[in-house]
């Protein structure tokens, strides 16, 4: 067995957490993109889509040649079973290219309703092994998203026993329990990570308190703000991507449905121009640096490549990598000039210098501008505000889709 997968072929899978995010995913590089609905998907606190907005989705993904894959993977509880079949005849016809699983009652709902679309399995059901990826391949199961915990020589085993497609996360965070399934959540604040509704107990801060002193609470003082003895590190494979692609990995796939639409739209290239590198035999020694540079310019926790997360001998602060803030994007409306409308996420200020980062091309060819006046309705401003659209002139034209952002 094993599949004969043209590598120039292996995929970036891009989060979308709403519609405007999925557009720059897609701007930016994605060959596929990941969305839930209203219902029955793990991100409920996610914006998520309506039906008219999966609707629009999918064909702007199909003007641009990108596919869809349409979120059912959350875990059914008995009373969760009539929702979910109205649910799914609700979304039956809309023509998503792929939709994700991840209990196996969701596969016979969806075969009870005769829906025809690819089918993925979530990392959730922790496949790890090739018998059980041929069990679900047999089910009629096109991809499987390998469980966070398989190895990169589990890997190499799988692919040569399988024609499955496998998909791993390649960057994001990590989750401390087993495969994504926690229950702390639930415990602690009454939401169900596995529906979705993950309160994330692991980021909390915490305190020791001695049995014969209750109320008298000990801080944990590992930093300044406090510890995070619970919490993973951020997962980011750019140093391993060779590896992966020789061991015959089809597609990767970026965690961050929660995250901005600027951590989106960076990782999305970054991790698309590292694929092309490789598979067209450019040189990726020479750009991984600027690889890894921009990856540490999103929003992030220490970065680790080993999915256990290994017992470390001195404790590493786990808080935030905060170094640039996302100021806004241009918006494409078919001029050329160096005046341009942009939506502004955070202050922009007249006068000063900034950093634009541009969708993807041969080559990264991100730059610096200046802000030379803001246009607010025909009144000039000193100043943007967050959550509008102003016409900026800048010191030079910037492309369609521009981010722009300010380093801390």
């Amino acid at each position: 067995m094993g599949s004969s997968t043209d590598r120039k072929s292996v995929e970036i899978a891009a989060p979308a957490g709403n519609l405007e995010k999925l557009k720059f995913a897609v701007y930016y590089g994605a060959d596929s993109v990941y969305f839930g609905g209203e219902e029955l998907n793990l991100r409920a606190q996610s914006g998520n889509f309506s039906l008219a907005e999966i609707e629009e989705a999918i064909r702007f993904c199909r003007k641009h040649s990108v596919k869809t894959t349409f979120l059912l993977n959350s875990f059914l509880h008995e009373n969760d079973i009539e929702p979910a079949r109205r649910y799914i005849t609700q979304i039956r016809d809309l023509p998503v290219d792929t939709i994700m699983i991840s209990d196996p009652g969701m596969l016979l709902l969806l075969r009870e309703e005769g829906i025809e679309r690819d089918l993925s399995l979530s990392t959730q059901m922790s496949t790890l092994n090739h018998l059980s990826v041929n069990f679900w391949n047999s089910l009629g199961i096109k991809r499987i998203v390998l469980a966070r915990e398989t190895t990169l020589d589990e890997i190499r085993s799988i692919r040569k026993l399988t024609d499955a497609e496998i998909e791993i996360f390649v960057h994001g965070a990590l989750c401390i329990s087993y495969s994504g399934r926690c229950l702390l959540s639930r415990y602690l604040s009454g939401r169900d990570a596995n529906q979705g509704d993950c309160s994330h107990p692991c980021r909390w801060r915490y305190a020791l308190v001695e049995e014969k002193r209750p109320g008298s609470f000990l801080q944990i003082d590992e930093y300044a703000r406090g510890t995070e003895i619970l919490s993973s590190k951020d997962l980011c494979l750019i140093e391993k991507i060779p590896e992966y692609i020789d061991a015959g990995v089809d597609a990767f796939k970026i965690e961050g449905r929660m995250k901005s639409l600027y951590y989106t739209a960076n990782t999305t290239r970054i991790y698309r121009q590292a694929v092309n590198t490789y598979t067209r035999g450019g040189d990726y020694a020479k750009l991984l640096p600027l690889w890894k540079e921009e990856l540490d310019l999103v929003s992030h926790r220490p970065y680790t490549d080993d999915l256990f997360n290994e017992f470390e001998s001195e404790f590493t602060s786990l808080s935030y990598v905060k170094k640039v803030l996302f100021l806004g994007y241009r918006i494409s409306d078919g001029s050329t000039g160096n005046t341009v409308p942009v939506k502004t996420f955070n202050p922009v200020y007249a006068d000063e210098r900034i950093e634009a980062i541009f969708p993807i091309g041969e080559t990264i060819t991100d730059d610096t501008v200046t802000v030379l006046e803001i246009d607010d309705s025909g009144e000039k401003v000193s100043m943007a505000q967050p959550g509008k659209v102003y016409h900026i002139t800048f010191d030079k034209p910037v492309a369609d889709h521009a981010i722009f952002r300010r380093r801390l």
